[in-house]
């Protein structure tokens, strides 16, 4: 029996790898696709919210191993391929041996641990860690209308800016998601952005889900100049097709509706013990991420300590804190 399994090759599971390694604690780190496949799933091109620069690093996994240091990554805010880079570089320089398209289906409760069940075996162990990232189920706002609508799409499925070349693009949202696609879609489609509240602006708030970055400032310079039509407080309350009614009572129809509307957590479902949750469906998780079901720690951004958490610069340190605590338990 293996002291522990973590589910999950992204930047948590691999921090957390490299502390058991370091520490000799056997392990056995699985990941449904390649390391980090979650990154791999975003939308090309993209640029980290969070810069990565000598004295300013939010995106490193560790400090004595920085991003900034790979050689062609972008500064001040790398992209998702720099990102990528990083962290295949990371498992290969802390020899972390992380067992690709391995999928974890789910785990089962038994005397002194658990047992977990994958596409090519069981694997019992005592300790079991979810770093499956909370950027796992998309997210759409529940409108009539909208489920099933072939014109409707989630931004995760969105691939490139050219494929909507002078279609009209109605993008829901207004979070750094929706500004981000906006301001890409931006001259090459006829773009709507249509949001529930008022715009938030990090320069305004101070508050790190805020529309932030480069974005903040484009995207008002495209509201300002008319490139961009803004329904601001003025939601989809019903969809027929391509057409939209907003609640101001006004119809208009769109080739696309792109939900820039986030995501919720799911883990592998886990037999003989009950996750307790809190808000918007992630673990309730002690300081140092166990949940209610004992020996199940949760790392990364599905560990919500505070709102910080969906951030590498946040969950990092509660990564080591549920390494010493599995550790000290061992």
């Amino acid at each position: 029996m293996k002291d522990v399994v973590i589910v999950g090759g992204g930047p948590a599971g691999l921090l957390l790898s490299s502390g058991f390694r370091e520490h000799g604690i056997g392990h056995r780190i699985l990941e449904r696709g390649k390391i980090g496949q979650s990154w791999r799933d975003m939308r090309l091109g993209m640029v980290l919210l969070s810069p990565s620069v000598p004295g300013t690093d939010w995106t490193s996994l560790t400090l004595a191993q920085p991003l900034w240091a790979l050689p062609g990554t972008r500064r001040p805010f790398p992209t998702r391929e720099d990102f990528l880079c990083y962290l295949d570089a990371f498992a290969r320089e802390n020899h972390l041996d992380v067992e690709e398209r391995t999928t974890a289906a789910g785990a089962k409760v038994v005397p002194g641990g658990f047992v977990v069940a994958t596409d090519a075996g069981e694997i019992p162990c005592r300790f079991l860690v979810v770093a499956t990232g909370s950027a796992t189920k998309p997210y759409c706002t529940e409108i009539p209308g909208l489920a099933g609508n072939p014109f409707v799409l989630h931004s995760s499925d969105f691939l490139s800016c050219m494929a909507y070349d002078g279609k009209r693009v109605l993008v829901l949202g207004g979070g750094n998601s929706a500004a981000e696609l906006c301001v890409e879609l931006a001259g090459t489609a006829r773009v709507t952005m249509c949001t529930r509240a008022p715009l938030r602006f990090f320069s305004g708030t101070g508050d790190l889900e805020d529309i932030r970055g480069s974005s903040e400032s484009v995207l008002k310079e495209l509201i300002r100049f008319r490139i961009l039509s803004l329904r601001e407080s003025d939601p989809v309350v019903a969809l027929s097709g391509r057409e939209a009614r907003f609640r101001c009572g006004q119809r208009e129809e769109f080739d696309w509706i792109v939900c820039a509307t986030g995501y919720r957590p799911r883990w592998l479902p886990v037999e003989g013990g009950v996750v307790k949750t809190g808000e918007k469906g992630f673990p309730l998780i002690s300081p140092t991420g166990e949940s209610s079901v004992p020996g199940l720690y949760f790392c990364g951004s599905l560990a919500m300590f505070h709102r910080r958490c969906a951030f590498i610069h946040g969950f990092r340190n509660y990564v080591e804190k549920a390494f010493w605590d599995i550790a000290d338990r061992l």
